[in-house]
């Protein structure tokens, strides 16, 4: 097919889309842990406010629900029967929707507390909860967010079958949810709310949601947000960008910071919607969201799990790729190299490491006598590196070498990384080095540094 020239056009004469036509995904945070009567006359406090105003936002167009508790005398509340109430009630008028349970630690900072909303079950289980990930300050508050209780929650989580909503207020908590998800705390469709505006992180301005949403991986679903006078701003700016919403009086207490005008949670949503009609967004349905996140598909979770096993003989190929790799792959014995570092690797002695349906990590024993073994050929697709594979093949053949009464292993090593890995890591002892037969493993070392561990 001919093709008219483009004169050196942008894009090769072709025009990029527009505003994509992604159905928009509402997420109202209704209730929050701050507002009160007096800075926000419409807040809904009581489990019946809370449970009409989440009828009426999923009426206008939203599908996830950010929900607070408040107890009798509208204090926040971490009891899990209030929160089973609200999610119970909800459901009983709209099955469908999404409900995300806060899990956060302003007023409330031990993982039990935190935690307790995971435990609910049936009608009452939430769909998602929050996930902040890391510590920040609030103009009169710090949130604390260790790295423990971070991942803790999301092992919670995780456990319960419960989507993680991830909460970034800068670049640095969305690169903390990378780390998360390349060590197997997250699923790998992730859902993101990006918070801007806040006075102790990243100012409400497009540039900065951009500079954001720009790094977010193509798989994750993320969800503009702007606190205070700066919501309106970020919401709009997430909508032409392809991202998605979050809105409510948790974040802004006015419809107008002109006159300041009280706004209600239906009047913000109501507004969304309108201008998602002018910018060509449809409004997607409690159940393409929930599709869209894949919020009852297992497989989500199982996607960013590491799998050890024993190898198969059909493994093979895969696993000596990966040893190749790193100059690692047993070599037959040859007239050039008549004795090989390796020369094979036995099936009843190696396992692999399965991420992502593929096999990323590969590590083997060998056994020296009834107490004395030698553990070699452990070695990670550089693809994965970072994502615990080498940590759990180790374990996995340490532990059974322990079941076959192994007390001591021996093993050698040329990158000085992997050095104090064993070192560091496992215990283990250098007791000294043995000069290398030829350049198998790390090219210009000449010799292998050899470590021992007391099992």
């Amino acid at each position: 097919m001919n093709r008219e020239p483009n004169y050196g056009a942008l894009y090769g004469g072709t025009p990029p889309l527009g505003i994509p036509p992604e159905p928009l995904i509402i997420n109202v945070c209704l209730t929050g842990n701050v507002p009160t009567r007096q800075t926000s006359p419409h807040v809904p406090l009581t489990v019946s406010e809370i449970v009409e105003d989440a009828i009426e936002v999923l009426e206008a167009g939203a599908s996830m629900l950010h929900i607070h508790a408040r107890d009798a005398d509208g204090i926040p509340t971490w009891q899990p029967e209030v929160f089973g109430r609200i999610f119970g009630d909800i459901r009983r008028h709209r099955p469908d929707a999404i409900l995300v349970a806060t899990t956060g630690g302003r007023q409330h900072g031990t993982l039990e507390k935190r935690a307790a909303v995971l435990e609910l079950g049936g009608q009452e289980k939430p769909d998602m909860a929050s996930l902040t990930l890391g510590s920040l300050n609030f103009p009169t508050q710090a949130s604390v967010n260790a790295p423990e209780m971070v991942q803790a929650l999301c092992t919670r989580m995780r456990e319960r079958g419960v989507t993680p909503e991830l909460e970034a207020f800068d670049m640095g908590m969305v690169n903390y949810g990378y780390y998360l998800q390349r060590k197997g705390f997250l699923p790998h469709t992730c859902y993101i709310n990006l918070l801007l505006g806040n006075l102790g992180t990243l100012p409400g301005r497009v540039q900065d949601m951009a500079a954001l949403a720009r790094e977010l991986p193509r798989h994750w679903i993320w969800a503009g947000a702007g606190i205070g006078r700066h919501q309106l701003a970020m919401n709009s700016a997430a909508l032409l960008m392809g991202g998605h919403v979050r809105v409510g009086l948790e974040d802004n207490a006015y419809y107008d910071y002109g006159d300041l005008k009280a706004a209600t949670n239906r009047a913000l949503v109501e507004r969304i919607t309108r201008l998602a009609g002018e910018f060509g967004r449809p409004i997607a349905t409690c159940g393409e969201v929930r599709n869209r996140l894949r919020l009852d598909d297992p497989e989500n979770w199982l996607a960013t799990q590491t799998v050890i096993r024993k190898m198969r003989a059909e493994d093979m190929p895969a696993a000596m790729a990966v040893l190749g790799r790193w100059n690692m792959a047993p070599l037959q014995a040859s007239e050039r190299i008549p004795h090989p570092e390796r020369d094979h690797l036995e099936l009843a002695n190696t396992f692999v490491a399965i991420l992502q349906g593929k096999i990323v990590g590969v590590a083997s024993w060998l056994q020296i006598d009834s107490t004395r073994a030698e553990t070699a050929s452990l070695a990670v697709d550089p693809e994965f590196i970072g994502c615990g594979v080498g940590h759990k093949l180790q374990e996995a053949r340490l532990a059974e070498m322990r079941d076959k009464g192994i007390r001591e292993v021996r093993t050698e090593a040329d990158r000085p990384d992997v050095i104090r890995w064993y070192v560091d890591k496992f215990g283990y002892r250098i007791i000294g080095t043995n000069p290398k037969k030829h350049s198998f493993g790390l090219a210009g070392c000449g010799h292998w540094t050899v470590l021992e561990l007391r099992l």
